[in-house]
């Protein structure tokens, strides 16, 4: 029974879209169409009119209506919604004034005169009126409102455009930036010790990581986001490369597509490289072979990230050093505490993040 009401609710929902497609799609056809309409001239659009309305009476002595019927009004109704939608609002009056006349002229008593003999025919006559007028005034407001709608709809797309072309250059300097700290971070180790080289190794590879949240950037709901599965995945495989390229040492990433805000995305991404790189250099001393492995998963109302090695148990942790505390500051911006997990072969490190709102 659920699952047929589940069935019946899809269906329902498909139905509504597809309806709704539909109508949507019609009136932007009619709209343009009226606008089109509307340019004719003043003078053509009124002859228009006049034609209409005179096919609409023939029409009706074609079709043997000679003014036994009590409700010759109805024929004209659509005449002036036609009018009223494709012309404008003045030859809606027009078309209703004129669908009056020729109504009381050719079908009601007396014929060929507008002395209209039964207050039943004088009801009809003013209802007629006051609902012709009412079609076109509605009509035009609607017509009003539409060509109102696309005004600002182009320019929220056009603000919409701005707003991407802003986010893009902005994104494109800063990765420069980066990129020329980076290069100079570089040149600067070649000329260093030993001990200094690694260490301004590590300073550009932690600025690099800052530049690939950049390089992901998106805007989602007004908010400026990162994909955890693309931007971790591009992460690995440079850690993969720089890191690991000589070392018969595999890393594996197992990652959820999320959109988390930029605040999130940079401590995020330097826990990784910091634990990648911790493991990389203490876990698998003389050319060890094994296996690192990276895993982000949302758990309920907590984003779990898991770097874990099979190496020789000092991999993810040393005592005291930069890495390890840079580590605790960056969880403690995400709201969490680094975690180390002690394994039957290797450690792990594990961050839990609030996910709160991320939209």
């Amino acid at each position: 029974m659920v699952r047929r009401k589940g069935k019946t609710t899809l269906l329902n929902n498909f139905a509504f879209q597809c309806v709704w497609a539909i109508m949507d799609k019609s009136i932007a056809a009619i709209h343009q169409a009226a606008l089109a309409t509307r340019s004719i001239p003043v003078a053509v659009r009124y002859a228009i009119t006049v034609l209409l309305v005179a096919l609409t009476v023939l029409l009706q002595y074609a079709w043997g209506d000679n003014g036994s019927s009590r409700y010759p009004f109805l024929a004209f109704i659509p005449v002036v919604f036609l009018c009223g939608t494709f012309l404008d609002r003045g030859n809606g009056f027009f078309a209703t004034v004129l669908s009056a006349i020729a109504c009381a002229y050719f079908f009601l008593d007396p014929r060929q005169s507008l002395n209209l003999l039964h207050g039943e025919d004088q009801g009809a006559f003013v209802l007629f009126l006051v609902i012709g007028f009412t079609i076109s005034f509605v009509v035009e407001a609607l017509h009003v409102g539409l060509v109102s709608l696309a005004v600002e709809r182009e320019k929220a797309n056009t603000t919409l455009r701005d707003r991407d072309l802003l986010l893009d250059e902005l994104s494109h300097r800063t990765r420069n930036d980066f990129a020329n700290v980076v290069t100079l971070l570089n040149l600067q180790a070649r000329s260093a010790n030993e001990e200094a080289r690694e260490a301004l190794m590590s300073a550009a590879e932690r600025v690099q990581t800052i530049a690939r949240v950049h390089r992901r950037l998106e805007l989602r709901y007004d908010r400026v986001v990162v994909d955890t599965r693309s931007y971790i995945s591009e992460l690995c495989a440079d850690l993969r490369l720089s890191r690991l390229a000589m070392r018969p040492i595999a890393i594996d990433c197992d990652i959820e597509s999320h959109s988390i805000s930029l605040e999130k995305a940079v401590p995020l991404g330097l826990i990784i490289n910091e634990s990648v790189t911790n493991a990389a250099k203490h876990a698998f001393p003389d050319q060890r072979q094994g296996n690192i492995s990276v895993t982000f998963r949302r758990e309920g109302q907590t984003y779990k990230l898991v770097i874990s090695d099979d190496g020789i148990g000092g991999g993810n942790v040393s005592n005291g050093g930069i890495g390890n505390r840079l580590m605790g500051m960056l969880a403690a911006q995400l709201g969490s505490t680094l975690e180390i997990v002690q394994q039957p072969a290797g450690l792990a490190v594990a961050v839990d993040i609030p996910v709160k709102t991320e939209k």
